[in-house]
């Protein structure tokens, strides 16, 4: 029986281990590029939300807006950042976890804090150039209004192409 020289086994591991780490490198950027494509530009979808459901009757933006987004999907803290540059000094969004940093319950009607809005976000379906997101807005108790939001990507500018009582 013929034996295999002393360096061929572990010649044959280190091709074995380099192909492994390609696979898994070409199974890493095949994920990353398809969430690329699969997600819309969150912070131009929560732009456009934010300018359609946050002013008042009288079409006047608020100072504060709060946005609560859904339970465990929260914009990262640089997809924030492009929200809030997106109002400038006009109007202030704060990105909160709980509804507690919003309302003051200790008021009567339990007002949103600092005369503001509070939206909450549920992204419900989307693709590269629609999305649709089911949104509350809150002011007090009295005036609390649920909305699905259909949202068209248009010169590469999210806007709202519908919106409905959901």
């Amino acid at each position: 029986m013929r034996s295999l020289p002393s360096d061929a086994r572990p010649r044959r591991d280190m091709v074995t281990r380099r192909g492994l780490v390609f696979i898994i490198c070409i199974a890493l950027i095949a994920v990353a590029c398809s969430s690329d494509t699969d997600d819309p530009d969150l912070p131009g979808v929560y732009v456009a939300v934010i300018r359609s459901l946050a002013p008042d009757v009288t079409a006047t933006m608020p100072k504060v807006v709060y946005v609560e987004s859904p339970a465990g999907k929260p914009l990262s803290l640089e997809q924030q950042t492009k929200v809030v540059k997106a109002f400038g000094n006009d109007t202030a969004v704060r990105f909160i976890d709980e509804r507690t940093e919003a309302i003051d319950d200790g008021q009567p009607q339990s007002p949103v804090r600092r005369d503001g809005v509070l939206l909450e976000m549920n992204p419900s379906a989307s693709t590269s150039t629609g999305a649709t997101i089911r949104t509350t807005r809150y002011a007090t108790r009295d005036d609390e209004r649920t909305v699905c939001i259909d949202l068209q990507l248009r010169a590469q500018v999210w806007e709202v192409a519908h919106t409905s009582d959901c």
